[in-house]
């Protein structure tokens, strides 16, 4: 194995949310996913002590996570979160099965910062995997299934300029989705983040798609993608909804919580987990006093939160 000398690098992810599809994506179906404006930076240095990669991991309000790995065999030496720790050392492992000869240094300092709440579930794990990736030189795609499991549409997010069709193993598609609608639509945090990892494991373990559903949700992500205006997103809201619902045995979210809301919500990612899609003709104030008293205070208007760079 040949050391790679470490002067300073810097990698950057976006992060994720998927528009359309959860779980049928896990079958091969299309979707809708979504980069955002907020995501993860790694930065790799030389370290000050032999022997250890050191890791400290930062959000806004300061350092979350920190792990020591005894070089090369990622021996974890110590950490502040040992789940935490045994994914960062699965990856380690997993990278050195897809490249042989990674060698990142007898002592290095790794800093990652994400620019958002690790609690919210807008992908602290994908842009990670992106991240680590880019730096071993190693299959993102591959990494991310070694380590995950998941469909792989948030490792597509993580390099994209703008939203994508997705379908599992398929380079993705960009999209226009420049809704004339767009100031209708927000995305609020539900409170409460679910573990993709274990979502993910749960619907492969029980889940059953059917090529025909796998072929309805086709044409509504398709749908999606060419809705000219709120009416018509509203109706295939509810029509995705009811369709996930029905595959999960779950009530939709808008029907468990919001029945009275003047519009639509709709579940993203892990079905009544993270982040809700609202599309509403209801204004700014309004949505926002709604939330409010329902205890759902971090709302971001779509402008805000999708990346558009094209």
């Amino acid at each position: 194995m040949q050391e790679i000398k470490v002067m300073k690098e810097s990698y950057q992810a976006h992060g994720k949310l998927l528009l359309t599809g959860e779980y049928f994506v896990l079958c091969g179906a299309k979707s809708i996913a979504l980069p955002l404006q907020y995501g993860q930076r790694m930065e790799v240095s030389q370290g000050k002590e032999d022997g250890i990669l050191s890791w400290k991991a930062f959000m806004q309000e300061g350092l979350w996570f920190s792990c020591d790995l005894r070089m090369p065999d990622f021996k974890i030496v110590n950490s502040s979160d040992t789940e935490k720790a045994v994914i960062l050392q699965e990856a380690f492992l997993a990278i050195r099965e897809l490249n042989p000869g990674f060698y990142p240094g007898n002592s290095l300092d790794v800093h990652t910062r994400i620019d958002f709440n690790n609690q919210w579930g807008l992908g602290s794990s994908s842009t990670l995997i992106a991240n680590l990736a880019s730096w071993a030189q190693v299959d993102a795609f591959k990494l991310n299934e070694m380590i995950f499991h998941g469909s792989g549409f948030d490792i597509a997010c993580a390099t994209a300029n703008g939203p994508i069709f997705y379908t599992r193993k398929q380079a993705p598609v960009p999209v226009n989705l420049d809704y004339l609608f767009l100031d209708n639509l927000y995305f609020i945090y539900s409170g409460s983040k679910k573990s993709t990892r274990n979502e993910v494991r749960r619907f492969l373990n029980e889940g059953e798609v059917t090529s025909q559903q796998v072929a309805q949700m086709n044409q509504l992500s398709e749908a999606f993608g060419t809705a000219n205006k709120l009416e018509d997103l509203l109706k295939l809201i509810a029509e995705h909804e009811k369709m996930v619902g029905s595959l999960l045995e779950h009530p939709t979210v808008k029907t468990q919580y919001f029945s009275d809301f003047n519009g639509e919500v709709k579940s993203l990612g892990a079905w009544g987990g993270d982040f809700y899609l609202v599309a509403t003709p209801m204004n700014d104030r309004d949505v926002l006093n709604y939330f409010k008293q329902k205890g759902l205070r971090v709302v971001f208007p779509w402008r805000e939160l999708v990346l558009n760079e094209r």
